[in-house]
């Protein structure tokens, strides 16, 4: 048994150590309520919460950024898709679409789609919102985040006008440049014309080497000096070309009919004429007829001069709202879609492209029209139609000698060109009263100019009846009208008035001389559209041109 004793010191000790360790916490605190060193402890473990909350709304701002930009992306991606005019399923389905295999199915209740569409154009806009918890800004009490995305996107096939301006000059019949010159435009007629457009784009092929011919169709839409009806192609003066515009109600000056080339005395229609009769080389305005348009390329063959500045001229006064009675009037003869209306488009139209393309591989040349005094009136030639309509036995006289007021005039009867003097000469025409004088237009339809004076001229200058001058004028009864130099003036001068008026202007310099690449360059409307090119890469530069015409854009 233990006794009291025993335990009273380790009571003692206890309570001894009890005391120290109340002693030795009070002196701690009591240093504590003395000393400075950790006060700004405090203010540590406030800032280090202050850096996490705001951290913590860092990263919750960038997971709303990187989601927003993610929801943008796609959007602008479904909207492109959406708008393709090529594309056939609905709109509203393929933005969803888009956004469903993206994972943002959440966004769907809150989407707004819209659609704009027409005959030639679609509009979708897209606007979406995602909404989702936040990881820290619950703290500050936003449970919640948005983010909202916006796009839009346009496709518009333009109301697209075209003129195809193409040299044909006699240049283009050596080293197969007409074919390759064929094949390249047909395949750029390919690629911008689809006839399902119904007109949305239209093409004017204008032809040119030494003129440009209107032919039956478009000359009919014009007002051209009644000089002759033969042929249908125009001549300007300088002035002209300042202006884009050619007035289907003033009378233009018509080119003289006239062949410098054929010598055959035999001919009852001049072969080879100036300016070209019937539908070849003619001109075609606004069609939009794909077979009509490959059809007239694979007709054209070169021969010729070469006159750019009425090509170009031509072919943007069919781009000029000038030649809206044109277009008018060739839809209703059926020549025209009726959905070409209004053609061609004001220059300020907003869903108006108007293009020009221009391509050579020569240069400008002398420009020729009859002489005055055969480029009118009556010809000093009696025909005798034999009364019948074989034109190869007509007989014809020409009159060498006028006594007027007299019975003595002269005639040179040209069937008896190698017989004796008194039956060459006589002193009425061959065929007597039944002999009728011809107009100059109907001579120079009938005979090459080298023909007439050979025919006409020739025996009665060796007789002494004619002079020499009369028989070389007679020869070459064609006179300069614009020389090379002052065609380059004027294709500078139109072509500046068309980039003007926000014309763009291609243009190719096909094998072309320095000076036709200079008159190149200075026509298309920057450096950019403007192609040097040889041999087959005629078609890559029609094709690049091509692939501009039709673009699909984001708007928004």
């Amino acid at each position: 048994m233990i006794g009291l004793s025993n335990l009273l010191p380790r009571v003692r000790t206890e309570t001894r150590g009890k005391s120290k360790l109340r002693s030795s916490a009070a002196s701690i605190l009591s240093r504590y309520s003395r000393e400075t060193d950790g006060n700004m402890t405090i203010f540590g473990i406030a800032g280090v919460f202050i850096m996490l909350v705001y951290g913590g709304i860092g990263i919750d701002m960038i997971y709303s950024e990187v989601e927003r930009t993610r929801l943008q992306n796609t959007l602008d991606r479904a909207v492109l898709a959406a708008a393709d005019l090529e594309q056939q399923i609905d709109p509203q389905t393929l933005v969803q679409d888009y956004l469903t295999k993206m994972n943002l199915e959440d966004t769907l209740a809150n989407v707004n789609i819209s659609v704009d569409s027409g005959l030639n154009y679609r509009t979708v806009t897209a606007e979406a919102q995602r909404t989702y918890n936040s990881n820290f800004l619950h703290l500050l009490g936003f449970d919640k985040l948005q983010s909202t995305g916006l796009a839009a996107a346009e496709e518009r096939i333009s109301n697209i006008e075209i003129s195809m301006i193409l040299d044909i000059s006699g240049s283009m019949g050596q080293n197969e440049k007409i074919e390759n010159l064929r094949t390249a435009a047909t395949e750029f007629v390919d690629t911008v014309i689809n006839n399902d457009d119904a007109g949305l784009t239209t093409i004017s092929i204008v032809p040119y080497n030494a003129t440009v011919s209107l032919g039956p169709t478009v000359s009919q839409y014009y007002t051209l000096s009644d000089e002759h009806d033969i042929s249908n192609c125009a001549i300007f003066p300088d002035s002209a070309f300042t202006s884009r515009s050619i007035s289907t109600s003033e009378t233009l000056q018509r080119l003289a009919h006239f062949d410098p080339y054929t010598l055959d005395q035999n001919t009852v229609v001049t072969p080879d004429s100036w300016c070209p009769v019937g539908t070849y080389g003619s001109v075609i305005a606004h069609s939009s007829d794909r077979d009509q348009l490959v059809d007239h390329i694979a007709t054209l063959s070169a021969g010729g001069n070469t006159a750019i500045d009425l090509g170009m001229k031509w072919g943007v006064a069919l781009l000029d709202p000038s030649a809206r009675p044109v277009v008018t009037g060739l839809i209703g003869e059926g020549d025209v879609v009726p959905e070409a209306a209004g053609r061609p488009a004001a220059y300020d139209a907003p869903d108006a492209l108007k293009i020009a393309v221009v391509m050579t591989d020569g240069m400008n040349t002398t420009q020729f029209d009859l002489a005055p005094e055969y480029a009118s009136g009556m010809s000093n030639i009696w025909i005798d139609d034999r009364g019948d309509n074989d034109a190869t036995n007509d007989r014809f006289s020409h009159r060498v000698r006028d006594w007027s007021g007299t019975s003595n005039d002269v005639y040179f009867w040209s069937r008896f060109e190698y017989n004796s003097w008194n039956d060459k000469y006589r002193t009425t025409p061959d065929g007597g009263n039944s002999a009728r004088r011809m107009s100059n237009a109907e001579v120079f339809a009938r005979w090459g100019t080298r023909a007439f004076g050979q025919r006409f001229f020739r025996q009665p200058y060796w007789d002494g009846w004619v002079s020499y001058n009369q028989y070389y004028n007679a020869y070459y009864s064609y006179v300069p009208i614009v020389s090379g130099d002052q065609a380059d003036d004027r294709l500078s001068t139109i072509c500046s008035a068309a980039r003007d008026a926000d014309i763009t202007v291609f243009a190719i310099g096909f094998e072309a001389p320095d000076a036709g690449q200079a008159a190149m360059r200075d026509c298309a409307s920057s450096p950019a559209h403007y192609f040097p090119v040889e041999g087959l890469e005629i078609s890559d530069a029609f094709q690049a041109i091509a692939r501009t015409i039709n673009q699909l854009r984001l708007t928004q």
